[in-house]
């Protein structure tokens, strides 16, 4: 494979994520049961595909596209959910997903960009993920541009974020790998000209 630039996804790529910590912390919340996980209308604002970048959830799209701000993110969960709980309990419930980005992924981006890589990030997410994400992936400021949902006001797959990305740093897609876990967001890659690398496991990292 021949590339002069990565254009990388974040969740399920990069960083590692467990979307059920979210759901057990939201459930908890709600005062759920066995019987009733969900007793209430949460289970329709935090579905695990929303979670996922699945399009199953109007309030994460909505969150990810920044067309809603963080407080009024948080209001929407906090009146789901049991009297008493704090608007900072929704916030760690909403982060526990996140689980970093592991050591052999550093190194990768660390010898990408020794061989003279250029690299870049198209991610769909949120203000809170994306404030944790570059607290403890600092590695993630060697990238030439960082192309965030809830900041281009569009996601993944509308072709219109691939666009944005050419427009603005002038790559060849040709040359350039997009790595994404997706098959929709791969598909519009592929339609943007992009070599795409589809990450079901961690096999695309040797690809690389």
């Amino acid at each position: 494979m021949t590339y002069k630039n990565i254009l990388f996804d974040l969740g399920g790529v990069l960083i590692d994520v467990d979307v059920r910590s979210s759901l057990v912390a939201f459930a908890r919340m709600v005062g759920a049961s066995t019987d009733n996980p969900y007793p209430n209308s949460l289970s329709e604002m935090v579905t695990e595909e929303g979670l996922l970048g699945g399009h199953t959830s109007e309030l994460i799209d909505q969150y990810h596209v920044g067309t809603i701000s963080t407080d009024d993110f948080v209001q929407e969960l906090l009146a789901q959910c049991r009297p008493g709980t704090t608007r900072q309990q929704i916030i760690d419930a909403w982060l526990a997903m996140l689980i970093g980005i592991r050591p052999e992924k550093k190194a990768l981006l660390q010898r990408l960009i020794a061989q003279g890589k250029k690299i870049y990030v198209l991610s769909n997410i949120n203000e809170l993920h994306v404030q944790r994400t570059l607290e403890h992936c600092p590695e993630l400021q060697a990238a030439e541009r960082l192309f965030f949902s809830n900041e281009i006001h569009m996601a993944k797959p509308d072709p219109r974020c691939y666009e944005l990305v050419l427009r603005e740093t002038g790559i060849n897609p040709a040359e350039t790998v997009y790595v994404d876990d997706l098959p929709p967001n791969i598909e519009a890659g592929r339609q943007a000209g992009f070599q795409c690398l589809h990450a079901v496991d961690d096999s695309w990292m040797s690809q690389l």
